[in-house]
Order: C-alpha cells, then structure tokens, then sequence
C-alpha cells in the first residue's frame, strides 16, 4: 500500500485520446481494466480507452461526469457518475475505482462523496450502483448479505460492501454472471434450438441482423427495448421504463461501432400479425477475441410459453463461429429471481461465474 496525498479533480472529456488531456483518459481507462483484471483473475472483462471514450460521449439520452484522484499527476483512483436525460430523471448511476496500491486511505470514499455532491447539485434523489465479486466467496449466512427479494447473497465482508454500506446504500438486487463455453456448449445448443423451434411451430419465424437493425423493424425494435428496461425482475431498483426509440437505437449502434464493436441481434417474428415478439443481443469486442457478451434478452408477455427465448438464444450461439471465429466464451447477466431465464441458461451450459450486486440510496 502506498501512503500519499490525493487530489481529487473533474476529468474533461478531451477532443480525442491524442489532444490535451487524452493520457489521463487513457490512464484512467487502464485504471479500471486492472481493477477488472485484479478483481476476476483475467482480462475477460476489459474495454479499450477508446471504447470507453466512445461509451462516455455526449448524447441526447445520457450524460456522463468523470472524477479522478491524482497522486502528484498519476492517476490512481476514477468516480464516473452517468446521467439520464430523457427518462429516469431523478436517478443518476455510479461507479467508483481505486488502484489495488492506493486503497485503505479514503480515496474510493472521497470519490464517492464528490459523486453524491454532483448528483445533489443535479436534484437527482436516487443514486444506483453495481459492484462485482466472483463466484466462490463463502455464502454462511453469517458471511453474506441477501436482498428482500430472498434472491441470492453478496459478501458481507468484501471492501466494495463496505464502502456501499458506510454511504447509505440498500442492498436492492443480485445479479448472477454465468459463463458459457462455446466448444462444449453448441452441440447442445443446436438440439435445443431444434426441440424450441418445434415448439413455437409456424406461427413464428426468426430474423437476424449485425451491427444495424434493418429500418423496417428498427420502431419495432425499439419498443422491445423499451419493454425490457423494466420487463425483467428489477428487484427493489425504482428504475422507470426507459424511453427508446428509432433515433436512440441508431445511437447506440453507432457508438458501438465506433468504439470497434460489432453486435448480432435474433428477433423472433409473429407471422399471423408480422410484428416481433422478441429478441436478444450479442455483442463483441475484436480486442478481446475469445469473449461474446450476452446482452438482452426479452419474450413478450403475450408470446411467452413456446420456448422462444431458448430458440432465440440457441440460435444467436449457433452463428458465433461463423461470425466471430475466435470466440470461445459467452458472458451474460441474470436477476436471481429470473428463474425461468436462469433456467434457459443452465440448460444452454452457463456456468456461475460471479455476482454483482445492485446498491440504491434514496434520498
């Protein structure tokens, strides 16, 4: 551990990583991946500076303020407070990191408190956070802390609990991270979308595309994202459904390619209406070739119970080797009391790998 004074100071987004001010960006993007590497043992969870440059520039729906704590001119901690512009408009969403040498002196504490200090100045009442532990942790219920939805445990004990706890936060939901390995896991994958798409029978086909849902189905599109930002088990998370709709789409698409990621969305058609019933997202780094991220994933409530989540999921792994050869592992998120998705999951050969817990302070 290093004993040092701290300053802590407003991060301006530069111009670009090469004019004034792009080092400490880089800097503090680095920052976060060794914590990220430190924490899960790999680089499975690692972003570039410019991808994370590419995920903090302005836009209509969100903005986002960075800290930074500096000894002398390195930086060894970041706070980043995001910022929602056109919906959940009380709430804003945080995240605070320190470097492994730096911790024990108050830095994440002081970091946090200049995050809750914008967020006032901002009226935003409600402070959400997401912090990670991977799987494996003792879970005695003396060691433990459960949410009230009775749904999973996080560890009582760990440096991330405490600092959420001391500044006022509630336990509010456990996510589950699960693993998947794609060389064990699609000979199963291929049975299961087999079986699903039986199941669902005529009345339903799939769709697909990379990278920009096509302008036909993109309104579509984006009322399946607005449903899923509250249609999934949210916990005791006062999240309000978002706002979505062509033009956030097309941002969002945007932004991940300019950061050099690529995406592969699966919706699923009702045929007697042609309008989609649900879809789910895959997306992917090139720098970090061995790892596919599973993002949504959303069946309608009037289309539930013809497996269709299975044959969209099973169906998206299935075009992994032939879209992004390399890959070998599959990450995805799931509330823990999303039984039936965790379910499909398991079935598909996930694996826990982590959890992350979801921190609210009102007030």
């Amino acid at each position: 551990m290093k004993t040092t004074a701290t300053t802590i100071e407003v991060l301006t987004r530069p111009a670009s990583l090469d004019h004034a001010g792009g080092a400490d960006f880089v800097a503090a993007a680095e920052l976060s991946n060794l914590v990220e590497r430190v924490l899960w043992g790999n680089d499975d969870h690692y972003y570039s500076p410019q991808a994370r440059y590419e995920s903090s520039q302005p836009n209509d729906y969100e903005e986002r303020v960075m800290f930074v704590a500096r000894d002398g001119v390195v930086v060894v901690g970041k706070a980043v407070i995001d910022i929602p512009l056109i919906d959940n408009l009380g709430t804003c969403y945080v995240f605070v990191a320190v470097h492994p040498d730096y911790r024990r002196q108050g830095i994440g504490a002081r970091l946090y408190r200049a995050l809750e200090d914008h967020a006032r100045e901002i009226g935003r009442t409600i402070i959400m956070a997401w912090t990670d532990e991977p799987a494996g942790f003792d879970a005695s219920p003396a060691n433990v802390m459960v949410p009230a939805t009775g749904a999973g445990a996080f560890p009582r004990h760990c440096a991330t609990t405490a600092l959420a706890l001391r500044n006022g936060f509630q336990l509010a939901q456990i996510d589950r991270c699960s693993v998947l390995l794609l060389d064990r896991s699609l000979p199963r994958a291929d049975a299961l979308a087999r079986t699903a798409q039986k199941t669902a029978g005529q009345d339903y086909e799939l769709v697909h595309w990379r990278d920009r849902c096509p302008e036909d189905l993109v309104e579509q599109y984006a009322l399946l994202r607005q449903t899923m930002s509250t249609d999934v088990p949210m916990g005791d998370l006062d999240w309000e459904e978002e706002v979505w709709d062509a033009a956030r789409i097309r941002e969002g698409e945007d932004r991940l390619l300019r950061s050099g990621g690529h995406s592969l969305v699966r919706a699923v058609r009702h045929c007697p209406t042609g309008l989609l019933a649900g879809h789910t997202i895959l997306e992917y780094q090139p720098e970090k070739p061995e790892v596919v991220s599973q993002d949504d994933t959303l069946v309608l409530r009037n289309h539930r119970g013809h497996r269709l989540g299975m044959w969209l999921k099973a169906a998206n792994l299935l075009s992994v080797p032939s879209v992004w050869p390399e890959a070998q592992r599959v990450y995805t998120w799931n509330a823990e009391e999303n039984a039936h998705m965790l379910a499909v999951n398991v079935e598909l050969g996930f694996v826990p790998a982590g959890y992350t817990a979801a921190w609210q302070k009102k007030g």
